[in-house]
């Protein structure tokens, strides 16, 4: 899952991009506390400024959006972060079909038969890291559901012990 290799695709700086196109970074600035040109430029992967960890993680908390972090992972040749929080009891459905329409929409692209193009190739990736995300929503989900109901985890546990315990003969 993880080979910590640094790609040299440039995902960190596209993430960049995204995320300064996507909020009105005067408005960001200002709650995050530092001067708006600041952010512009260090949002900027063509500037010699870059974001510090802990304004990665303040940008990430104030937008409570994961493009930054997700370039970052992607940049290591990481699957997209996965914020737990986000996962709500009765949700489960919810995550399943969301998962189900973004590989609707990776099939679509691959049977397109048109050229990808820059912003095709980020709408491609952007469908394929919410699919994963909500793939593993769903199973957090689950597997909340199973661990809250002592009785029913209890059942699940002796089960996985008896297929432990049958598959080793």
């Amino acid at each position: 899952m993880f080979d910590f290799e640094i790609s040299t695709q440039t995902h960190f700086d596209e993430a960049c991009r995204k995320f300064a196109a996507t909020h009105n970074l005067t408005e960001l600035a200002e709650r995050a506390a530092v001067r708006v040109q600041t952010l512009r430029n260090k949002l900027n992967p063509d500037q010699k400024h870059k974001l510090t960890v802990d304004e990665v993680l303040l940008l990430t908390d104030l937008t409570e959006d994961a493009t930054l972090i997700d370039g970052m992972l992607a940049q290591l040749n990481c699957l997209p972060c996965v914020p737990v929080n986000e996962v709500a009891e009765g949700n489960y459905s919810t995550y399943v079909m969301k998962a189900t329409a973004e590989l609707g929409v990776l099939a679509s692209k691959a049977f397109s038969g048109s050229k990808i193009s820059a912003n095709c190739r980020r709408g491609i990736v952007e469908a394929a890291n919410t699919g994963v995300r909500c793939m593993m929503l769903a199973a957090i989900a689950v597997q909340t559901r199973i661990h809250s109901n002592p009785t029913l985890a209890s059942t699940v546990d002796a089960i996985s012990g008896i297929g432990a315990t049958v598959g080793i003969s």
